[in-house]
């Protein structure tokens, strides 16, 4: 009777779904975006095991929805914690819990993904900039592409060390030859070949590098005049995107050279659509156990593709370009890290039915019940981790005109979603610098009255502090578009 008690508390301890999960999704999806933000803020009162998801996703939601500059609060927390995993091993967390491996990847704390972490930095150094802290904007700059370059090395790493550190867990319960004989790579390439196939159509970023933040880098350093700096960070863009913008604007930092006047413009980012979200898959698969096989069933996440809000925009009379494909980014490192994840599944199966076996051998009617007991209280844990972030986008979109014309118009599917006049009222850097203080001390008097930061959202935007373009500067507008929902900042501009 002890071991059933002690394999149902192991049961129940273990099986972590998230208590914030649905209720945040769906407000999200419904463009609740306020009270999205306030049950985000709610859910990173405590350190649960989704705490760095959850502010991430805090962080994201207020750039692309309230401001870039209040971001930066969230952002910077959640950039902290995911250092510590990034420096520990994104993966570590699928091999160093045993316990664990008797529920599910749910038991383990949210490590995120490298592309995450290139985003806390990417929307931290145009948070700097919308305020006009260009040392710091320079330094997060750097930081999203050095991440980002070494994310492909990462891996190759990590993956050895997780299938070898999972079997020494495992063995360290109970000793088995089946874990190393059926996560070998034959095998794991085996299960992603026939369980995995869609997967191939839009992994296509190998080496997890996003195109738009080296063509944002990029463009910051030009208008920031480091010429040398942005070339390289543009050529890189264009290589991986071959968007005809990029090429333009490579022609454009030339024309720029020894000149102290040239034309300003306007360029325009536009995200748009849902992100590509994991979900849960069934799948029965024949696992070598001593001399015989088995039919083993395991949960494994699989990840469908992102939603488009539009398929074309235009700014002005100026098609946009897709610059990148964020999804396909998502399915990339998602590929890399399903060997860990399957490897992962098949040693927690495997425990489980030893441990299953063992009760079953101790005869009589006791040893039946434990063991049904056993096997029910498996199954209701066994579970693939599906946590996902929910905010970013599916793709993004570049275009940019010249601040000789005096409005910028910006349509989907020809529908005009927003309208910005470029003017001579160039303050906007000022209010976004005494705003981004008020808030702060909102936060630093009321920590926890998330209602209030709400209010000092709404009435910034009110004010329509977002809503002209400097004509004496280069401009970079950040916009938003999801569903029926229309969102910008200003992340560069006087």
């Amino acid at each position: 009777m002890k071991n059933f008690i002690f394999f149902m508390l192991v049961g129940l301890f273990f099986c972590a779904c998230s208590p914030y999960n649905t209720q945040i999704t769906r407000e999200y999806d419904t463009q609740h975006y306020m009270q999205t933000y306030k049950t985000l803020q709610e859910a990173t009162t405590s350190k649960s095991n989704d705490w760095l998801l959850w502010k991430m996703q805090s962080g994201f939601l207020t750039f692309e929805y309230f401001g870039a500059h209040f971001s930066l609060y969230d952002l910077e927390t959640a950039e902290q914690q995911f250092k510590i995993y990034e420096s520990q091993g994104l993966l570590s967390g699928l091999g160093a819990n045993i316990g664990a491996t008797l529920s599910n990847d749910m038991a383990i704390p949210y490590r995120g993904l490298i592309f995450e972490g290139v985003f806390l930095n990417f929307y931290k150094a145009l948070a700097f900039s919308s305020i006009g802290d260009n040392v710091q904007a320079r330094i997060e700059f750097n930081r999203a592409n050095d991440r980002q370059r070494r994310a492909k090395d990462y891996y190759s790493k990590e993956i050895k060390k997780v299938h070898d550190k999972t079997i020494e867990e495992a063995n360290q319960k109970t000793k088995s030859e089946d874990y190393a004989t059926n996560t070998t790579d034959s095998n794991l390439n085996a299960i992603l070949n026939s369980k995995y196939t869609n997967l191939k159509q839009f992994a296509v970023y190998q080496d997890i590098i996003n195109p738009l933040v080296l063509y944002v880098s990029g463009l910051y350093f030009m208008i920031e005049e480091d010429f040398a700096k942005s070339t390289d960070l543009l050529k890189e863009a264009y290589g991986i995107s071959k968007a005809p913008l990029i090429a333009q604007d490579m022609q454009l930092l030339e024309s720029r050279k020894g000149k102290r006047a040239y034309p300003k413009y306007t360029w325009i980012i536009i995200e748009d659509g849902n992100l590509g979200r994991k979900d849960e898959a069934s799948m029965s698969l024949p696992l070598i156990i001593g001399s015989g096989i088995n039919a083993i069933n395991l949960a494994l996440p699989i990840l469908y593709d992102g939603k488009p809000t539009y398929t074309t925009y235009r700014v002005n009379q100026v098609e946009a370009n897709m610059v990148s494909n964020i999804s396909n980014l998502f399915a990339s490192e998602f590929e890399k890290q399903l060997p860990s994840i399957i490897t992962r599944a098949i040693v927690g199966a495997l425990v489980k039915f030893g441990i299953t076996q063992s009760i079953n051998e101790l005869g009589g009617d006791y040893g039946a019940i434990i063991g049904v007991a056993t096997t029910v209280a498996f199954s209701a844990t066994t579970a693939a981790d599906t946590r996902t972030s929910l905010i970013l986008p599916h793709n993004v979109w570049i275009a940019r005109v010249p601040n000789t014309e005096s409005e910028v118009h910006i349509y989907g599917n020809n529908i005009e979603l927003l309208e910005l006049p470029i003017t001579k009222e160039c303050n906007g850097k000022t209010t976004r610098m005494a705003s981004k203080e008020a808030f702060d001390s909102l936060i630093k008097a009321k920590p926890k009255d998330f209602s209030a930061r709400i209010k000092f959202f709404k009435h910034y935007y009110e004010e329509g502090n977002e809503d002209k373009l400097c004509v004496l500067s280069d401009n970079i507008i950040y916009m938003r578009v999801h569903h029926d929902t229309i969102a910008h900042t200003i992340v560069k501009g006087e």
